[in-house]
């Protein structure tokens, strides 16, 4: 009995303290400090692209990374936006910024089987360059794949046309989609039709 009542009393005593400890506590004292990965996974980034002559186009961002064995891809997607007096924002964690994608949907766009995808490089291009449509519809590669960004807010400036496609069944108005200063890239490189990439499935960065 007496090794039960000491217990309770000592037990008793040592929460009083910790109550006592953690009023006279300042504020947050408390609250263990975020740790840099805990930093890292709760940060954002607010991304606007910049696009002329594409009222009511819709753009989707995709983030689709595979494991190191490639068994698996975890496949990130962000809601849809239309584009409004010349510019699309999101607001999207950080991290998925690394290895995204973007698709755009023009209201001028004909069937033509797949989603138009920016080219964030294109082959022969280095990081810098500045590139115009009249040399974009000449390239046969491009990367779908962005190496992304650490800041909070970024603008990407972004071109969208409309160029004449094969489509499903016939040739149709589509679209080509890129940023006209090459950006940072991750790999793979595919093939594009007269600058055009397109997308029928997500595209796997690496």
């Amino acid at each position: 009995m007496t090794v039960r009542t000491t217990t309770r009393t000592t037990t008793r005593a040592a929460a009083g303290a910790a109550l006592l400890a953690a009023l006279l506590a300042p504020s947050g004292a408390g609250a263990a400090a975020p740790t840099g990965g805990e930093r890292t996974a709760a940060a954002r980034t607010t991304l606007t692209f910049t696009v002329a002559d594409c009222e009511g186009c819709e753009v989707q961002l995709v983030n689709a990374r595979s494991t190191l064995d490639a068994d698996v891809v975890h496949v990130w997607e962000s809601r849809t936006k239309e584009v409004a007096d010349g510019r699309v924002t999101f607001t999207i964690p950080t991290r998925r910024t690394w290895g995204m994608s973007a698709t755009v949907v023009a209201p001028w766009e004909g069937h033509t089987g797949y989603l138009t995808t920016v080219a964030w490089r294109y082959n022969g291009m280095h990081v810098g360059d500045a590139i115009t449509f009249e040399e974009a519809v000449t390239r046969k590669r491009a990367s779908a794949c962005w190496e992304g960004v650490r800041s909070r807010r970024v603008t990407v400036p972004l071109v969208v046309e409309k160029v004449r496609v094969a489509g499903v069944h016939e040739e149709v108005d589509g679209s080509i989609a890129f940023v006209p200063t090459t950006s940072s890239w991750l790999p793979p490189m595919r093939e594009v039709w007269d600058g055009v990439l397109g997308s029928q499935d997500v595209n796997i960065c690496r």
